[in-house]
């Protein structure tokens, strides 16, 4: 089982604009949807997509809340909400234009401790050979170690988790030796306060995560694919495959999806990889998340991964 999630969930409203956004004037859009969001939330719909056995964590508020129930439940996903008094979860607006999107994203709810404390109690059900996945960013007014307070309470039941966060809260967890981390590239400068414009520049920060505690590391590198560094000290390289992208929302999270199914079937690191490089693909060549379908077409298309560094048995 992979559990997901998502303390800040959100219903994400998107706007394709045919022309430019002219402000202070009445915009009309081309096309609209509605979906739920967060990060977790994608996971698990790809995690849905690829057949394998997933439930959504989160805290659900008010008339939002409510449609994130209902259209997760729609999806034929579990999901487990604790709900919240007085508040209503966040609207995240996401313009589309000339394949660029524009992002306004809500601030979200407030958790209270005890709140957290039910669903860390909620979550003591998985153990081994169970993966919880950690993902977007924590409550308003929560304490940047949230994620790494949920870890310490877990981590005696032997279940392995994946953090795809940034800045302080993912520096929090690696003492706990998370089985992955997923930073994409600005995330990686942002914790190290550098500048990267190549990927071979971005293995020495890798490596740091990995001294730092992580397992494994799964660099996203956008449209030029991803680096897997991995426990045994290999580091493996896969370009992105080449085609119109039409929307990066939700690709990294669907690429750290594919990953875990991988994972999950016990595949080689270097198939969970490749797996998660078709699904992020797929997603960013979709007008939104992708499916099953898009996904084993563009697997049977990738090469297998290049091996940069470390040795093979």
């Amino acid at each position: 089982m992979i559990a997901t999630v998502t303390l800040n969930p959100a219903v994400d409203y998107t706007a394709c604009i045919a022309k430019p956004l002219e402000k202070g004037m009445v915009n009309r859009t081309a096309s609209e949807h509605i979906t739920a969001g967060g990060k977790g939330i994608n996971v698990s719909y790809i995690l849905h997509e690829l057949h394998e056995d997933t439930c959504i964590y989160g805290f659900s508020a008010g008339a939002v809340g409510a449609m994130l129930r209902a259209q997760v439940l729609s999806w034929g996903i579990r999901g487990e909400w604790l709900e919240l008094e007085g508040q209503n979860n966040r609207i995240n607006l996401k313009i589309e234009e000339s394949g660029v999107v524009t992002e306004l994203n809500g601030t979200g709810v407030s958790v209270p401790a005890e709140q957290i404390a039910n669903l860390a109690e909620k979550l003591r059900v998985y153990g081994e050979n169970d993966i919880i996945v950690l993902a977007g960013s924590v409550p308003r007014g929560a304490d940047s170690r949230l994620y790494a307070d949920i870890m310490a309470v877990l981590r005696e039941n032997g279940v392995r988790f994946a953090v795809d966060a940034e800045g302080e809260p993912l520096r929090a967890v690696l003492s706990y030796h998370p089985f992955v981390v997923k930073p994409n590239l600005p995330e990686l400068c942002g914790l190290f306060g550098v500048e990267i414009t190549r990927w071979q520049e971005a293995v020495p920060y890798g490596r740091k995560l990995q001294q730092m505690g992580a397992e494994n590391v799964l660099l996203s590198l956008g449209g030029d694919g991803a680096l897997l560094l991995t426990a045994d000290g290999a580091v493996w390289r896969l370009d992105a495959p080449h085609s119109e992208v039409v929307n990066t929302v939700g690709a990294g999270d669907s690429m750290l999806a594919g990953f875990l199914a991988g994972a999950a079937k016990g595949w080689a690191m270097a198939d969970c990889l490749r797996l998660g490089v078709a699904a992020g693909s797929a997603t960013a060549f979709a007008p939104w998340l992708a499916n099953a379908e898009k996904i084993e077409e563009l697997l049977k298309k990738l090469p297998y991964p290049q091996l940069v560094e470390g040795e093979t048995e």
